[in-house]
């Protein structure tokens, strides 16, 4: 997968979690629609990294790169609370759920949990992006800011190229 395919991936499932944490923002319908698509980006998102899952994951107790090893525990706990967070979502759904024809009758414990798991999804959000953040800089100056930055350059001068004429004096 190329660099510039990830991050376009990233900044996306970076807003729409974003959006999907305010439910005041988007309203409850486009909150709970919002999140059944942001779960399939982040499936996308896993499928696209899944040798780096596996390859970590082989390796974590052994000798393992510090780093490596806390980008797993963050991505896990991530995945774990996002995991919870769309299937609390899903089974105190008030649109979702009826424009599918299901209806639940689950106790508010539900979003309870919802609110906890939401909420520390957008936390280690927090987290993964901050152990990426270099990553995240680099990959945007290079695919984003410098590109556009080049379209208000102004070109260089053109120089002629000229090339010198020796005159023969003997002839």
């Amino acid at each position: 997968m190329s660099t510039k395919t990830n991050l376009t991936l990233d900044i996306v499932i970076f807003t729409a979690l974003l959006a999907v944490a305010n439910p005041s923002l988007t309203g409850n319908t486009v909150h709970e629609w919002l999140g059944i698509a942001l779960a399939g980006a982040i499936v996308t998102h896993l499928l696209l990294h899944w040798d780096w899952i596996v390859s970590v994951g082989k390796a974590f107790f052994k000798k393992l790169f510090h780093q490596s090893r806390l980008n797993f525990v963050v991505n896990t706990l991530f995945f774990i609370a996002m995991t919870g967070s769309l299937f609390s979502g899903l089974l105190i759904s008030k649109d979702v759920m009826s424009a599918l024809g299901i209806q639940l009758n689950v106790g508010g414990g539900w979003e309870s949990l919802h609110h906890l798991t939401s909420d520390a999804s957008v936390i280690l959000l927090g987290v993964h992006t901050a152990l990426h953040w270099k990553w995240i800089v680099n990959s945007i100056g290079r695919y984003i800011v410098n590109p556009v930055s080049n379209l208000f350059r102004r070109p260089a001068p053109r120089v002629l190229a000229v090339q010198p004429v020796r005159i023969d004096e003997e002839k």
